[in-house]
């Protein structure tokens, strides 16, 4: 009995020992985020967004803690941080009064890549839920192969069942492995040049403003490939902020 309780509380400091370091970052970071969060209600924002920033940098971070650094920057007259966080914000909450605000935000300041197409609001949502979608798509795929095979069992040739089920498991591979919804990222820099090729000895054919919003195609090392008036074009990736949590 007394050989069993050792190896239990061996087991036991083990497992302490190993959960320790991940524990207490984890506590430290909270506290940082209060020590935030009170910095900002006695509004001495500059260190409130300097500890904000550094949790995000961490992997840290809370929708309403986006909101407030949105406003912050809002507050400092940088349009293109403030709808970063803005974005940043809506990807985190959900919160569609997050879209009314950026649509105002860039509407006072003139800036482009706003605008919502049918299109792109049917890829966002499918990718916000695709988890749940592979799961119900792979759950019909298995009903389908299910039935495939009891029709064959009974001696019947299930040739229009077996070529759709082929169809929906090389269809449900593709959302699988490929789709993804169209990057975006926010220019945070004055007069962002665009470039007709990834290279500093590239044409210039545009000018991009702090603020402006730009769909990611490729990016290559120092530089993103994104479309000008439907054309390829670069611009530098120190210039943007990508949109991910």
């Amino acid at each position: 009995m007394k050989k069993m309780q050792t190896a239990f509380l061996k087991i036991m400091t083990l497992i302490i020992l190993t959960l320790l370091p991940a524990l207490v970052p984890a506590q430290s970071l909270g506290s940082l985020l209060n020590k935030a969060d009170s910095l900002f209600a006695k509004k001495q924002f500059t260190q409130s967004f300097d500890l904000y920033q550094r949790l995000h940098t961490e992997g840290e971070y809370s929708a309403a803690m986006f909101l407030k650094m949105a406003y912050i920057q809002e507050g400092l007259n940088k349009p293109g941080l403030a709808l970063y966080y803005l974005n940043l914000y809506y990807l985190a909450s959900a919160d569609r009064q997050a879209l009314h605000k950026m649509e105002e935000l860039a509407t006072k300041h003139q800036l482009s890549g706003y605008e919502s197409t049918p299109m792109q609001q049917a890829e966002e949502l499918l990718a916000k839920r695709k988890v749940p979608l592979v799961l119900v798509f792979g759950c019909i795929a298995i009903i389908l192969t299910a039935l495939a095979v009891r029709q064959k069992r009974k001696g019947s040739r299930p040739v229009a069942l077996a070529v759709f089920t082929a169809i929906w498991l090389l269809g449900l591979a593709w959302f699988i492995n490929f789709f993804e919804a169209p990057q975006a990222a926010i220019v945070v820099s004055n007069n962002t040049l665009v470039m007709n090729a990834p290279a500093a000895g590239a044409s210039v054919i545009g000018v991009l403003g702090d603020g402006n919003k730009v769909l990611i195609a490729k990016q290559a090392d120092a530089w993103i490939k994104i479309y000008w008036d439907g054309k390829p074009a670069y611009i530098r990736h120190a210039q943007v902020k990508e949109l991910a949590l």
